[in-house]
């Protein structure tokens, strides 16, 4: 193989490398929205709770900076509903879609989330 040859294999090798990783991140970003938002058989997360739809609704998933993914609500009772309460009291849930503790399910499936993601990214590129 010559030197040019090679370098020419080296740096498709980076190329793709570099796509597969940005797969890779796409899909965990994409598999966090949905487990936070509509919920997710991998993380165990219900998924928001709807009456009206709009805490649903408002969550953002957004790119915030250079390398930087945000999913996010300004909602001021989200807190409330992902903790399933107040200081006040327990809340019952009386949605039939959804339910409570969906951010903390995701964030603690997150080893399964980048397991499937890059298993996805892979098979992308076979």
């Amino acid at each position: 193989m010559s030197a040019s040859s090679f370098q020419q294999a080296l740096d498709q090798f980076t190329r793709d490398a570099r796509q597969r990783v940005s797969d890779c991140v796409q899909y965990a970003f994409e598999e966090v929205n949905r487990s936070v938002v509509f919920g997710s058989a991998l993380t165990g997360a219900p998924g928001q709770p709807v009456d009206t739809g709009f805490l649903r609704s408002s969550w953002l998933a957004e790119d915030v900076a250079p390398g930087v993914r945000q999913i996010s609500t300004n909602v001021v009772y989200a807190p409330f509903i992902e903790d399933g309460g107040n200081d006040l009291a327990a809340f019952t849930l009386r949605s039939e879609v959804g339910g409570f503790h969906s951010v903390k399910l995701t964030e603690s499936a997150w080893p399964a989330i980048v397991d499937v993601a890059r298993a996805r990214a892979t098979r992308g590129s076979a």
